[in-house]
């Protein structure tokens, strides 16, 4: 038996739509896709998108009665439903999850599974203990670390002056140095004891005549404006309430034609998915290094939200993608002429 095709349609193809999609992915017996009604659209909607369905739910009737003008033959025959449901909605917001699967349940005369889908919970910005900051070096993150130095150093020019913001234990930039032996690195961290491990890393790296250490707020700094040639974070966005003012402040300090390399965690769409991350990428790990790496998981961004982020902070010409099953990552390369 063929599947049900289900076309979800809002304005932007943003918050309301995706999440509709999201839903109904997995139900079995249907195929689903989503797209927008305007030029900003992150998919429009085209002759051929409504062609391919069998439903089309829209969100509002201004996007029923946008459709009916623009495609009028295509929708014959078509099952065409109004949801009615305002544009005040964030991504996989609990309420919206619920009104959609009552709805959705409703008009598709079938019951949709509450999927258990995770909020963002906030962590620490800063891990105050030294026990915290020890306990964080010894886990194994060699392999990403190298992964995101080499990707780093083919991004940034061969002379640089580089911004580590949320260096933490300094191993990111020790792995720059044999790469880059003429950038000079400049690593900033708000925990005194991340820090004090860092400085011993340093020490036993040789690297102290690249790496300088500093204690200070990646959301304030007390640098010039168009001082650096590139900017490394990893894994800074996920512990802050609010990653806007710490991008807008990359943007200041950065060069016009600088670099950015910027990766995170990415949230998980269920509790489920992150659990199954922690057993698959800490499972050797003790208790408590588990529960970091869980909690660190839950306090992350999906990638909708961090590109709208990176867009309110007004960060321009940057590509950003999934870069593992559990990493985003934000990047622009070096340019020696604007």
């Amino acid at each position: 038996m063929d599947k049900i095709k289900i076309l979800f349609v809002c304005s932007r193809n943003k918050w309301r739509s995706l999440t509709a999609e999201k839903i109904c992915e997995k139900v079995s017996g249907y195929s689903v896709r989503s797209a927008g009604t305007e030029k900003a659209a992150r998919i429009r909607v085209t002759e051929g998108l409504v062609g391919w369905a069998d439903w089309i739910f829209v969100m509002e009737k201004k996007h029923s009665d946008r459709l009916r003008s623009k495609f009028p033959e295509s929708l014959e025959g078509k099952k065409l439903i109004c949801l009615q449901i305002p544009d005040n909605y964030q991504y996989m917001e609990p309420e919206l999850v619920e009104l959609l699967q009552a709805k959705l349940g409703s008009y598709m005369e079938m019951p949709i599974d509450v999927i258990n889908f995770m909020q963002r919970v906030l962590e620490s910005e800063v891990m105050d203990s030294l026990s915290e900051a020890i306990e964080y070096d010894s886990m194994d993150f060699t392999e990403v670390n190298s992964a995101f130095a080499r990707s780093a150093a083919a991004l940034g020019p061969v002379f640089g002056n580089v911004l580590d913001a949320g260096t933490g234990t300094a191993r990111i930039p020790i792995a720059l140095c044999a790469i880059r032996p003429q950038w000079k690195l400049t690593c900033i961290d708000l925990s005194a004891n991340m820090l004090k491990v860092a400085a011993q890393n340093v020490e036993s790296a040789d690297a102290r005549s690249q790496i300088s250490l500093e204690l200070i707020d990646a959301k304030e700094m007390p640098y010039p404006d168009n001082y650096f040639d590139m900017v490394i974070s990893n894994s800074i966005i996920h512990h802050l309430p609010d990653p806007v003012t710490f991008l807008q402040e990359v943007r200041r300090v950065l060069k016009p034609q600088g670099a950015i390399f910027v990766r995170d965690l990415f949230r998980p769409e269920t509790l489920e998915i992150r659990d199954n991350l922690v057993k698959l990428y800490a499972g050797d790990c003790n208790a408590h290094q588990q529960q970091l790496f869980s909690d660190s998981l839950q306090a992350a961004f999906t990638l909708d939200e961090i590109e709208t982020i990176v867009q309110n902070a007004g960060l321009a010409g940057l590509r950003i993608y999934e870069s593992s099953d559990r990493h985003w990552t934000a990047e622009r390369a070096w340019c020696e002429t604007l």
